[in-house]
């Protein structure tokens, strides 16, 4: 019995001396599957306490392309470890590009991050109302109406002035129209006449209007 009690101390003492030489270490055990969840968990752990944002966005944005339910808990582990850091203009341009994933679940869940960033992420959706691809365009007006930061109502009223996509556009006429007030029905009732012809806008702007008067 002496004999076992002695290979577990030391055993024990082991485990409790392993540290990762650094953070490039440390990505080697979590990019390898092979590793077990758990040992890939501290490996992230590790990564998580000495890197910033954008550089782990960038590792599972090569890592992760792929929604395997394996991959869910790293992923969520990541953006609740995000929730309050200090984020950078960088760290903001790198959610732009997981917005772009093929992972559905990685995008979802930066989605999510970005609806619980407040105010810090006003300027980043700003620019993603300006991104070329009218669905990452869609994806910023969600978040603003889903959110409904301060200022919602009034980046969405300039979205939809300048948005030539139809779809994008009746998006935001649609979140106005839930979050929007009385004064915003005379900007409505210029895109009716704008798209006198479009049957869809104009039959969405009037459910939004309607929605607004009650």
């Amino acid at each position: 019995m002496a004999l076992l009690k002695k290979e577990t101390i030391e055993e024990n003492n082991i485990k409790e001396n392993i540290e990762f030489q650094d953070h490039i270490a440390a990505q080697i055990v979590f990019k390898d599957i092979k590793k077990s969840d758990e040992e890939r968990l501290d490996a992230l752990n590790y990564i998580l306490e000495n890197v910033s944002i954008s550089h782990i966005l960038r590792i599972i944005n090569n890592l992760f392309s792929l929604n395997l339910v394996r991959n869910h808990i790293f992923i969520d582990t990541i953006f609740n470890n995000f929730t309050n850091r200090t984020k950078t203009e960088e760290d903001f341009n790198e959610l732009f590009n997981t917005l772009k994933n093929d992972n559905v679940y990685l995008r979802n869940a930066c989605i999510k991050y970005l609806q619980e960033s407040d105010e810090d992420a006003i300027i980043f959706i700003e620019r993603l109302l300006q991104d070329p691809d009218k669905d990452i365009r869609i994806f910023a007006v969600n978040i603003l109406g889903d959110v409904r930061y301060d200022k919602s109502v009034e980046i969405l009223r300039y979205f939809i002035a300048r948005e030539e996509d139809i779809n994008a556009m009746m998006t935001a006429v649609d979140y106005l129209g839930e979050i929007g007030s009385e004064e915003d029905i005379e900007l409505l009732e210029s895109i009716k006449h704008s798209h006198s012809d479009d049957l869809y806008v104009n039959f969405g702007v009037d459910m939004a209007i309607d929605r607004i008067k009650g």
